[in-house]
């Protein structure tokens, strides 16, 4: 596979990503058309905390090969990873592993999926210097989305529970790169290389 560069995604960009959350998988997965710009919206906003963990951090790349755009990956830092029950009556946080985390999200221009493009941008993402501090990254996938859950696997992340939480998502995770000495938490283990 040529070489995958991730460069900051740019307002001025939304005409090459929109179409990609056009399509019925992306829509279904992620999100419509709007999600593109939702999210560069975002960016510009202050930190503040999402489901019992507070915001450090931001971004928001395309994945570029040859001179093309071929994806979008994104990623949002926090102070630490939660379990988080949004049911009514819900606990909120349930759990937490006490180690700086990421969540990341991403997306394939459609025509390009099932080249492997997604599991490169993943490793991208992991070895990008903003992330260095990174000790647990996470992705939540509905479990239907066997392509998404096939890439997290591939880029060495397992399970934290195998079932589905309240939103129907099972959160995949995987340690950052530098081998933090922190427990990861229940159910991660080191990836098979």
């Amino acid at each position: 596979m040529p070489e995958l560069r991730l460069l900051p995604f740019e307002r001025h960009q939304l005409p090459l990503a929109r179409p990609w959350f056009e399509d019925d998988a992306t829509n279904r997965w992620l999100g419509g058309p709007r999600w593109p710009q939702l999210i560069l919206g975002l960016a510009g906003r202050p930190l503040g905390e999402y489901r019992g963990a507070a915001e450090t951090g931001r971004y928001n790349w395309l994945a570029w090969e040859r001179g093309t755009a071929i994806g979008y990956i994104g990623c949002d830092t926090y102070d630490r990873w939660t379990t988080w029950d949004g049911t009514p009556g819900g606990g909120g946080v349930t759990s937490a592993i006490e180690v700086p985390a990421a969540n990341l999200s991403y997306v394939v221009a459609p025509a390009l999926r099932r080249r492997g493009h997604a599991t490169a941008m993943i490793s991208a993402a992991l070895a990008m210097p903003e992330l260095a501090h990174v000790a647990l990254f996470g992705a939540g996938v509905e479990p239907a989305n066997g392509a998404s859950v096939r890439c997290l696997l591939k880029a060495g992340f397992t399970p934290l529970d195998p079932d589905p939480d309240w939103e129907g998502i099972v959160y995949y995770a995987r340690r950052g790169r530098h081998g933090h000495t922190e427990p990861a938490g229940p159910g991660i283990r080191e990836p098979c290389l």
